[in-house]
């Protein structure tokens, strides 16, 4: 039966598993395995890969070990059970550890602290109090959007010469045909929607937006926004990547991270699209469930993690993400290694073509911090 015993049972067999490997990986003198623990599908908000789709490409790279880590859902698990019972091998690899990745408010931090979550159990009650919580505030947040929307001049200009409407209502039932929740990701796509129609281009909304971010008479908005536009300027023509019709990249515009009208209260709203605090559960409040692990901290604020280091039952661990590639990784490992913290890799993919595992030599995970991982894990249930 899929429920809290099942899922207990499911954890201590995966954990047994990646012991024997460990083992098999000494006999064979190796001190690495491909690992990839943070890994979204087709249950998160932005992710576009199956279940069927992860193991399968995971698989033919050669992966050992793995974790289904969706935005504030765990759905995915209830597909992996029916496989399950449908005599799916719980010794084939990659071994797949539960987990989830909480959205979560940690208001010294800033905006978007993420949680990982390993070794869940997807039944614990604890846990789905947290995501149903969440849940409802993914509506708040989309409400605060709409009326920071009606504040935008760039996208009010854009509309007005398009001839282009929106509304929360529309967006709602835009959500209800796709079956999502209302994150950025779809907010954005339902914008990026209609713009398309109209045959507006992503250079064009920039345009506009640099405009006005260029008359903001808060100058410390105003820096903060041109320094993010600098910086995605230098990405996207390094890399080579058109930004039309792009929608990351009108993510990134429309939401420029850090930047909260909220924040600057004393001026007038740029109508940005992001939210800081929106009534998702506040990181003191996290669940005890699982093993907790801060997912892609900014090197810079690796200060707060150890602020934090004592909720959600005890962050045992940080993450190097692949998605947060920078030049501070060695920052990162010190760090864990000074806080006795497990030091774990992600890819952060949410598609079967997002270009992750290009570099396997990333994913090289050592095994003493898989048998860390294990140990936290044992520790936490058997001690």
């Amino acid at each position: 039966m899929n429920n809290f015993k099942f899922w207990e049972k499911y954890n201590q067999m995966t954990a047994s598993h990646i012991l024997k490997l460990l083992e098999e990986a000494e006999k064979d003198g190796r001190n690495s395995l491909l690992c990839d623990l943070h890994i979204h599908s087709n249950h998160s908000s932005d992710g576009k890969q199956t279940l069927d789709e992860i193991v399968e490409t995971t698989k033919k790279l050669g992966f050992k070990i793995i974790a289904i880590t969706d935005h504030d859902d765990v759905g995915v698990y209830d597909e992996l059970y029916k496989k399950i019972k449908k005599g799916k091998d719980l010794k084939e690899l990659p071994i797949i550890i539960t987990g989830v990745e909480q959205t979560v408010s940690y208001k010294e931090y800033g905006t978007m602290c993420h949680i990982l979550k390993l070794f869940i159990n997807p039944k614990d009650h604890g846990l789905n109090k947290d995501l149903r919580l969440l849940s409802k505030s993914y509506y708040k947040r989309a409400k605060i959007q709409f009326e920071r929307i009606s504040k935008n001049k760039a996208l009010q200009d854009v509309f007005k010469e398009n001839q282009i409407t929106v509304s929360y209502k529309e967006f709602l039932k835009f959500l209800k045909k796709k079956n999502i929740i209302p994150d950025y990701a779809p907010l954005i796509e339902y914008i990026a929607e209609k713009l398309e129609q109209k045959k507006v281009k992503t250079a064009y909304v920039y345009e506009k937006i640099k405009l006005y971010n260029s008359l903001d008479s808060c100058q410390q908005r105003k820096e903060m926004c041109n320094e993010r536009f600098s910086y995605l300027d230098n990405k996207y023509k390094t890399n080579n990547i058109n930004i039309e019709n792009n929608r990351r990249f009108l993510l990134s515009i429309l939401a420029v991270r850090g930047v909260d009208d909220d924040e600057f209260k004393d001026f007038p709203q740029t109508g940005s699209l992001s939210v800081n605090e929106y009534g998702q559960v506040k990181i003191s409040k996290l669940n005890e469930n699982g093993l907790t692990l801060f997912a892609h901290p900014g090197f810079n604020k690796l200060s707060l993690v150890k602020m934090a280091k004592d909720f959600g039952g005890g962050i045992v661990g940080i993450e190097k993400n692949f998605k947060s590639q920078h030049e501070h990784f060695d920052e990162l490992e010190n760090f864990a290694k000074q806080e006795n913290f497990v030091f774990t890799i992600g890819s952060d993919a949410h598609s079967k073509d997002d270009g992750v595992y290009e570099d396997l030599q990333f994913y090289l995970t050592q095994t003493k911090q898989i048998k860390k991982l294990v140990d936290e894990f044992r520790r936490k249930n058997f001690d």
